[in-house]
């Protein structure tokens, strides 16, 4: 199996306008990952990625992505995926029905399936096995130590792709 690592190298190499969006509630631990990594990579990111907080709507980007045409639009958000909190796997957006993603207005299905209905782009889902999702919590252990290992590994393919 080729780890998550290895696909994200892959589809940065090959994609000159890159969006990446953090999904999630931040007031909800572990459900606040994707916009903590957002927030923790704000310049570092090249010209060619935009960083997206997309908080619990992002619904609401929608028209701003369509319009910027990127060619890949990776999406970080936590993911029940019946794993070891702290588990990064990357989902292909064909293969999230067995997976839920909690704290969205809108579900995700909808979202991805919209953007494919008005894009022509490469859509990638990077979930994180939340531990909780108490409110007022910040993220546990597990899924700050998988926060960390994302952002260096962007960072790094940042660095790459300068």
């Amino acid at each position: 199996m080729i780890s998550w690592q290895h696909r994200l190298t892959e589809a940065f190499t090959n994609a000159p306008k890159i969006a990446i969006l953090g999904i999630g509630n931040d007031l909800k631990a572990d459900d606040g990952i994707g916009p903590y990594i957002i927030d923790q990579l704000q310049g570092r990111n090249p010209p060619h990625v935009e960083l997206i907080n997309a908080s619990t709507v992002p619904e609401n980007f929608l028209s701003h992505i369509i319009d910027s045409h990127p060619h890949l639009i990776l999406l970080i958000d936590a993911a029940l995926m019946q794993a070891e909190a702290g588990t990064i796997k990357l989902i292909d957006k064909d293969s999230i029905g067995g997976i839920a993603f909690s704290s969205h207005q809108l579900p995700l299905t909808f979202f991805l399936e919209y953007l494919e209905n008005n894009i022509a782009t490469t859509i990638l889902i990077l979930g994180i096995q939340p531990l909780t999702d108490e409110f007022t919590q910040p993220l546990s252990k597990p899924v700050q130590d998988a926060a960390n290992e994302i952002i260096t590994t962007l960072t790094q393919l940042f660095t790459k792709t300068l």
